[in-house]
């Protein structure tokens, strides 16, 4: 791949959009390398004419956050530690500060904030990757001296945890009305630290303007260290959030995973979910919902990657009033903005073809300004209306290869419609009429030609200074990558060796100072920053992390430009894709909810794995499925309840056994201040209602960690809605209460309280109304008689409502009323398969006779069922498994069936055995005859469909009624009962 553009006048190289790689965890679109190198202008297309955009101001590198000084001027952070001023429409030449950053993958500099009072003390603070001892990001303040930093003024206000991967890293900051400092933190990719107490990743932390924690925090009393900061949880990666002036409205945008962008509205003590939910939910009591989530995908309706936002509420408005206190989002890979009525939800599409947008900020004056990471801009967008043309960036000087095109680009604003006109040498070019002019093959005569455009509306016209064209003779040098080797692959954790050459026909062989590397990191549609800009060698390595992201479509891309003597270039890459395996996350018994990576499913989940890439498994235990409690018993590789692995060079499944459990002991609860028993009402609320112990609830306390989740009657389990307790919820999204011992008079008092909310303990506010948790519960000690304090309960022992009390199932013996499992479900023993005492009408061993062509059935050498046995006696001995109201068939080898490729195959373990339906279809010549049919499948009952050919299901099967003369039913089978061989017992 060539290409040749040069620059007239010393500007930075724009080597290619996408090698300034975004660090908010999601970057431009993956896409074919551009044929121009050369700055363009900003390029919105706003979706009401009356508005315009135009850019502010161009030459940033890797630009990542902005914010306004309260004087007017604009500081850009970028991500190699620089923070620069654009002043007076300028961008200086000298930093106001520079700060030793680690720019690796979505690292460096990412957020500024200004002290309140910054017209006094000059404070101002920034979140940047610091390198001072362990990798890790950094909160600081800083002193202003005029457009510079104090030095030395440094003040570090939190050094977070040392990083393990190099993305999801946050890193806004904002103050909020109350004059806390506001922090964004990203979970690092390792999703459980949202969900943890114990480190402050995966928040939005709140700190005085010292860095101390403000004692009021929500979690101040229960989280440990630096989380103690955590105003709330349960984020992914909020890179940018904003607080509205005036009503203090805090908004978070949360960059998504699987499926959803969302908008979070700040709430003191909220959690947002991740890893449990993203996007829109259901029945998930204790989590806040999104104030708005977008899908992933294509078009100005989705997106992949929200990386801005903004309150429209300036000191003077320069946009109509419809547009006042609307908050403005941006989607950096979709490449638009929209904007959303913080109040209703309305929303509607703003801009489209902005380049990249990270960041989005109003400035002083009334005008909406963005961050355009694409082209290294800032673009500003004003209201236009009764304005005349002025020209915002005039067309460069640009030097050419012969042949090569030759591209000029204004940018200006003011009243729609404009019109453009271009000039060559003072004379009008004919049908050069748009915003940009592109000379197609530029030739040598063309060299020293003044290039021009006249900008004109109703108003008025402009015309723009000229920009000269420079064309060579020379041809641009040529790059070549000699390591990675085309169709190379990587396993993570494992150095990334390249090396290259360059070459110009001019020139000869280039020397290393003319070549820049850089590795792109591709996932899905976008891409995430790996390797910085590195100038200065031939050859090198890069380490491939081995922690970060998980999914398997993924690559990098390794780039080198070379650049000869008079600025010419050419760009070439590599794609180097991923070593992959698939992995299963399982359980025993089948079903019950695994954790991989921190998310929750249904086992068995399947996976594909990048080999070496560092993940985890994990299960919530106790877990309450069909009926049942189940307690985490061990790992099939040994690891503990949650655990990392590497992923390793071939398929592997992982296997989470649990054994079954009581749950826990059952009370009935009593309240302290009303003296009465909980009841539930017909609402589903928990009331204090009943005036005698018998006319009170069961719960049943279920131990969670060094918490407990409350069962009621059936599957219902308490949660907390609207700050009432309701018995709503299910195990996985009941709510966890820590029990507070209170002591009383030799009775069992204590204080229960939930996990979220700024008064989260039980109190019987309202006499017979619902008790309180969350914000409407109350703190300090339990104490009936003191208003402001929460409440005590006494809990009475009671017999759960199954009657289980004694020893579980599992123990190997069948205790009254008890459901039992002693892994050995042979007729007789007492247990069946579900877990419950046997009846003559459960398990037991048959032979089974296909009634279509009178033969038993067997099981052929390849596994196969068939009915092939002339006689009962050479017939299979299959016993039926119960499994709830189903049945597995298990054959006298001890293999239980399946259906594979629509045939009965003796191939399966109880696990993953098929669970067929059993259909009565009456007597016929005095003999039972039943059909069978699988759980899946368009034809999934049972049929000989060739005699003596195994027996058809799933697809291969029939429909209708059991009826062997009918081709288009499903056959029925005799059973005839069979003593069960040694092998079964």
């Amino acid at each position: 791949m060539r290409t040749s553009v040069g620059a007239w006048c010393p500007r930075p190289l724009f080597v290619v959009w996408a090698v300034f790689s975004l660090v908010v965890g999601c970057s431009m679109p993956s896409t074919p390398e551009p044929s121009e190198l050369a700055s363009a202008r900003a390029g919105a297309v706003i979706q009401d004419a009356n508005f315009a955009d135009s850019v502010f101001v161009s030459g940033l590198q890797g630009p990542t956050t902005m914010t306004f000084a309260p004087d007017g001027r604009l500081f850009v952070s970028e991500k190699n530690g620089s923070l620069r001023i654009v002043q007076n429409g300028q961008l200086l030449a000298t930093p106001f500060l520079t700060l030793a950053v680690d720019t690796g993958n979505e690292r460096g500099l990412m957020g500024v904030a200004f002290d309140p009072n910054f017209e006094n003390n000059h404070y101002l603070y920034v979140y940047y990757t610091s390198v001072a001892g362990s990798i890790h990001n950094r909160v600081s303040r800083f002193t202003a001296n005029g457009n510079v930093a104090v030095a030395g003024s440094e003040l570090v206000l939190a050094d977070l945890p040392t990083l393990d991967a190099a993305n999801h890293n946050g890193g806004a900051v904002r103050f909020g009305l109350d004059g806390k400092l506001y922090v964004s933190v990203g979970e690092n990719a390792v999703s459980s630290n949202s969900q943890s107490l114990n480190t402050p990743l995966g928040k939005l932390l709140r700190f005085n303007s010292d860095g101390s924690i403000p004692t009021d925090n929500p979690f101040y009393a229960t989280a440990t260290g630096l989380a103690k900061a955590t105003w709330a949880m349960g984020l992914r990666n909020p890179f940018t959030f904003d607080v509205q002036p005036g009503t203090g409205t805090l908004f978070i945008n949360d960059v998504g995973e699987g499926g959803w962008e969302e908008i979070n509205r700040g709430q003191a003590g909220a959690n947002y979910g991740w890893p449990m939910t993203e996007g829109y939910f259901t029945n998930r009591p204790g989590l806040t919902q999104p104030f708005f989530a977008y899908p992933h995908g294509s078009g100005t309706a989705s997106g992949n990657c929200i990386a801005g936002g903004a309150f429209y509420n300036p000191p003077v408005s320069a946009f109509p009033s419809a547009y006042v206190g609307q908050y403005f989002f941006a989607d950096y890979t979709n490449n638009w903005i929209s904007r959303i009525n913080p109040n209703t939800g309305a929303n509607s599409l703003f801009a489209t073809a902005v380049s990249g947008p990270v960041d989005l900020d109003v400035g002083p004056d009334g005008a909406l300004y963005y961050l355009a990471r694409g082209t290294g801009q800032v673009g500003r967008i004003a209201y236009t209306a009764s304005l005349p043309p002025s020209i915002a960036q005039p067309p460069e000087s640009t030097l050419v290869s012969v042949g090569g095109p030759a591209t000029f680009t204004v940018s200006a604003s003011g009243e729609p419609p404009l019109t453009y006109q271009w000039q060559r040498n003072g004379g009008n070019i004919a049908g050069a009429t748009s915003t940009s002019y592109v000379l197609n093959a530029a030739q040598l005569a063309d060299s020293g030609a003044r290039f021009r455009v006249v900008v004109t509306n109703g108003l008025g016209s402009v015309t723009s200074a000229e920009a000269v064209l420079t064309v060579t003779s020379n041809k641009p040098p040529v790059a070549t990558i000699a390591i990675p080797a085309a169709g190379a692959t990587y396993i993570a954790a494992t150095p990334m060796v390249f090396s290259g050459s360059a070459s110009d026909l001019e020139d000869g062989a280039l020397p290393p100072s003319a070549m820049t590397w850089n590795i792109t990191f591709h996932h899905d549609t976008h891409t995430h920053p790996a390797m910085a800009d590195t100038t200065g060698i031939a050859s090198g390595s890069w380490p491939i992390p081995s922690i970060g992201e998980s999914s398997a479509n993924v690559w990098y891309r390794l780039r080198l430009t070379v650049r000869d003597s008079i600025g010419l270039t050419h760009t070439t890459y590599r794609d180097v894709h991923p070593v992959t395996v698939p992995l299963q996350v399982t359980s025993v018994p089948g079903g019950l909810q695994v954790l991989m990576d921190g998310r929750p499913f249904a086992a068995p989940h399947d996976t594909t794995g990048v080999v070496g890439v560092v993940r985890s498994v994990g299960v919530d235990s106790p877990q309450y499925a069909n009926g049942r409690f189940w307690a985490f018993s061990s790992w099939s590789d040994g690891g503990a309840q949650s655990h990392t692995f590497t992923t390793p060079g071939s398929a592997a499944t992982y296997t989470a056994t649990f054994v079954e459990t009581s749950g826990g002991s059952c009370y009935q609860i009593q309240s302290e201040r009303s003296d009465k028993w909980l009841i539930v009402d017909t609402a589903g609320k928990v009331v204090a209602g009943s005036a005698t112990q018998a006319g009170g609830q069961i719960f049943q306390l279920v131990p969670t960690g060094t918490r407990y989740k409350l069962k009621g009657s059936g599957d219902a389990f308490l949660a907390v809605v609207t700050n009432q307790l309701a018995m709503s919820a299910n195990f996985s999204s009941g709510e966890s209460f820590t029990q507070l011992p209170c002591g009383y008079g030799g009775r069992n008092r204590v204080g229960f309280q939930a996990s979220v909310g700024s008064a989260p303990h039980w109190k019987e506010t309202t006499p017979d109304g619902p008790i309180q948790s969350g914000d409407g519960g109350n703190g300090g000690a339990c104490n009936a008689g003191d208003g402001g304090a929460w409440e005590g309960f006494y809990l009475e022992p009671v017999t759960c409502p199954d009657g289980s009390s004694g020893p579980v199932c599992g123990n190997g013996t069948v205790e009254s009323g008890e459901q039992c499992d002693d892994g050995n479900t042979q007729s007789g023993d007492g247990c069946d398969a579900a877990c419950r005492t046997e009846t003559s009408g459960g398990a037991g061993c048959f032979r089974i006779q296909s009634e279509r062509s009178d033969k038993w059935l067997t099981v052929d050498g390849a596994g196969k069922v068939a009915a092939l046995g002339t006689t009962q006696a050479s017939g299979e001995v299959f016993e039926l498994v119960t499994s709830g109201a189903k049945y597995k068939l298990k054959g006298a080898s001890g293999a239980f069936l399946a259906v594979v490729t629509d045939q009965l195959t003796a191939s399966a373990t109880l696990t993953t055995a098929e669970p067929f339906t059993r259909h009565d279809c009456g007597i016929h010549g005095g003999r039972n005859r039943y059909g069978f049919e699988a759980s899946t499948g368009t034809a999934r009952n049972w049929k000989e469909v060739t005699t003596g050919a195994p027996i058809q299901s799933g697809n291969g099967g029939n429909g209708g009624i059991c009826n062997p003369t009918d081709g288009g039913s499903w056959e029925a089978f005799y059973l005839e009962p069979a003593t069960c061989p040694a092998a079964l017992r």
